[in-house]
């Protein structure tokens, strides 16, 4: 008996690589967060931060130079790969934990860096500089080339093709 019915796409296939990853549920992402709300999250990460052994930490990368927008930043990504909040919870609290970071820094008389600050804005980094140096120690090697004033024309291409008119 000959089945007149097309074959029906099976749409509950294994999507391509999916042996190679973890099973659906087993990664902290996939699971609900710990903490739903903006004010939960918020009290985890100042909890955190007042600890000395963090704390100690915190100041010590603040003192390299490293942006508080970029720490934040890093520290709400980790949060959420954690399982600790989602990606939602962690963008409504990053300015609070920004205010949060300056205030404990300034605290321990370290000078916060601010990403987007006119002053941040006008400082230019150690590699700009370096490769503002590099690039004027290689012009200063060359020699200077004779800049030629004539004005060269381009070749006019000719049309080719199945539909071209011929000339």
């Amino acid at each position: 008996m000959i089945n007149d019915k097309p074959a029906e796409p099976v749409l509950d296939a294994p999507i391509p690589g999916m042996a190679l990853t973890a099973g659906l549920g087993e990664r902290p992402w996939q699971q609900p967060a710990r903490y739903s709300t903006p004010d939960e999250a918020l009290a985890y990460y100042v909890q955190r931060l007042t600890q000395p052994e963090m704390a100690g930490r915190l100041f010590d990368v603040l003192e390299l130079g490293m942006p508080v927008d970029a720490l934040v930043d890093s520290m709400q990504l980790a949060g959420v790969m954690e399982g600790v909040h989602s990606i939602d919870v962690g963008v409504v609290i990053a300015p609070a934990l920004v205010e949060t970071v300056t205030q404990l820094a300034k605290t321990a008389d370290i000078e916060p860096t601010v990403l987007g600050t006119p002053e941040e804005q006008d400082r230019l980094s150690k590699t700009e500089i370096a490769l503002a140096m590099k690039q004027n120690r290689q012009k200063v090697r060359e020699p200077a080339e004779e800049v030629s004033m004539e004005v060269m024309e381009e070749p006019k291409e000719e049309p080719s093709g199945l539909m071209s008119r011929r000339v």
